[in-house]
């Protein structure tokens, strides 16, 4: 067997390859039978997005608010509110007449039609809903009842609204409103207005400062791209290879670390899930256990991956932190200003391809991730600060060092940037295991990788990171007003 020495000995490592490859099969064949994928933190902001709704929400959000606001103030704001609203509706409908309809989008779309009275309309995305997620089936006919033309009885309206008080959230006040409505309920009613009332203020108020960070972003990227421009002389550089990295592990180490990742956060999802069961038997579980779950396979995962990276770098190197690129060589300010700017770079190009891809084809990428079936859900501040130092401070830390810090740099020992930046990037995005945002997480993991090359430093990676995940925090928060 041949010797390289970015690898080894090829046959001693065998063995090794035998695990790796046992690892993922297992790890693999567990999510395949497990009923509680196991998937990192971020990766569940991908799941509402990809049913392509996030458009929608937010520009219904934004026209339902402007209209309740400017009712309130006495504003004149034209027509904007309702073009607003009717381009949630539409993205609600375009998503429906995706090749994969989904239950979000039919709800939705159910509550939106009812609203509107259109009753037939209605019935049949509640139902279409209910028959592609029966566990919340006996919420979406307690909505088409509602909405229903036929009469029902004053205690036969009371159940269904008791039903659908049972779940949070602006379609359920909108609901809410329409079954009191037919009730004559005049002070559940107006408590049900009351709160929507204060939710668009709040609306507003976290819309100006998501879309100002947004847009300061965007700018600082726009004026980046600008002045390397000016820099280059519209020229790129003639391209240099820069030397490979001199890091103490091979690649096999590397893809170790990654096959050790997903089988226990794989294990840990195929195990706590019955084990809650089993505590619970067949009552609803309470979100709280839930992000209780999910905070403990995170945790779990990462504390043995890098467990398992700091054993290979026993006697290899008498400082692994900073080998793995926990360093400051340029000054922490200048490696924090390299991260902001580089994301808002991110940004940009993002936005640009986005706008082309939707002008070419009506419709787009998930572009964020989204968090609505967890922060949306969540039950209180306390949960809400959890999820946000879980994904927003944690998984920067953590994701950075085992992806850009121990798989980048072996990468690295073999390959070129420009190859090593494509496949971590890719490596990256499989992981997620989403193959419907596969090219957006994947762009991210590129961007992530050429700040580490640029700068040997993990800080401009996780600043760019956090930046990302508390920005789609801060959307997916307001979804959930």
């Amino acid at each position: 067997m041949p010797y390289h020495p970015a690898i080894g000995d090829l046959r001693a490592q065998l063995p090794r390859i035998a695990l790796i490859a046992a690892l993922l099969a297992t790890a693999l064949t567990l999510m395949s039978l497990s009923t509680q994928q196991a998937v990192l933190p971020s990766e569940r902001w991908y799941r509402l997005s990809a049913q392509r709704v996030m458009e929608g929400d937010i520009a219904w959000h934004l026209g339902d608010a402007l209209e309740r606001v400017g009712q309130s103030a006495y504003l004149s704001l034209g027509d904007r509110p309702w073009l607003l609203k009717e381009r949630g509706v539409a993205v609600w409908e375009r998503s429906m007449l995706a090749s994969r309809p989904n239950p979000a989008a039919a709800w939705r779309l159910g509550v939106i039609y009812g609203h509107r009275d259109y009753p037939e309309q209605a019935s049949d995305m509640l139902t279409l809903a209910a028959s592609m997620q029966e566990s919340e089936a006996s919420y979406y006919h307690a909505l088409a009842e509602i909405y229903s033309a036929d009469d029902l009885s004053e205690d036969q309206l009371l159940d269904k609204c008791r039903t659908i008080a049972t779940r949070e959230g602006w379609l359920t006040d909108i609901a809410l409103e329409d079954c009191y409505t037919r009730l004559d309920a005049t002070s559940a009613l107006a408590d049900v207005r009351a709160r929507q009332q204060r939710r668009a203020f709040q609306y507003l108020g976290g819309f100006a400062v998501v879309a100002g960070t947004g847009g300061l972003l965007l700018i600082i990227g726009i004026v980046t791209i600008i002045v390397l421009l000016l820099r280059w002389g519209l020229r790129l550089p003639r391209t240099v290879a820069r030397l490979p990295f001199s890091v103490p592990w091979t690649i096999i180490d590397a893809a170790e670390a990654v096959a050790v990742m997903l089988f226990v956060m794989a294990l840990a999802a195929g195990l706590m899930a019955p084990a809650v069961r089993l505590v619970f038997g067949p009552r609803d579980i309470p979100q709280v256990v839930h992000s209780a779950m999910i905070t403990a396979q995170y945790l779990l995962m990462a504390s043995v991956t890098l467990a398992v990276i700091i054993y290979r770098l026993r006697g290899r190197s008498s400082r692994p932190w900073r080998v793995l690129g926990m360093r400051v060589r340029r000054g922490m300010s200048s490696l924090v200003g390299t991260g902001i700017a580089g994301y808002g770079v991110f940004l940009a190009i993002l936005t640009l391809a986005l706008m082309a891809i939707a002008s070419l084809s009506g419709g787009g990428l998930p572009i964020a991730q989204t968090t609505e079936e967890i922060i949306g859900r969540a039950e209180g501040p306390v949960e809400i600060a959890i999820f946000f130092l879980l994904v927003c401070v944690a998984a920067p830390l953590v994701e950075e060092t085992i992806f850009r810090g121990y798989l980048y740099g072996a990468l690295r020992r073999v390959m070129s940037p420009r190859q090593a930046i494509v496949i971590g990037g890719a490596v990256f995005a499989a992981v997620h295991l989403n193959a419907q945002a596969f090219l957006v997480i994947g762009m991210i993991g590129a961007l992530l990788c050429y700040l580490y090359e640029r700068t040997r430093s993990l800080i401009p990676g996780m600043v760019a990171h956090a930046l990302h995940n508390g920005l789609v925090f801060a959307v997916v928060m307001l979804q959930s007003l």
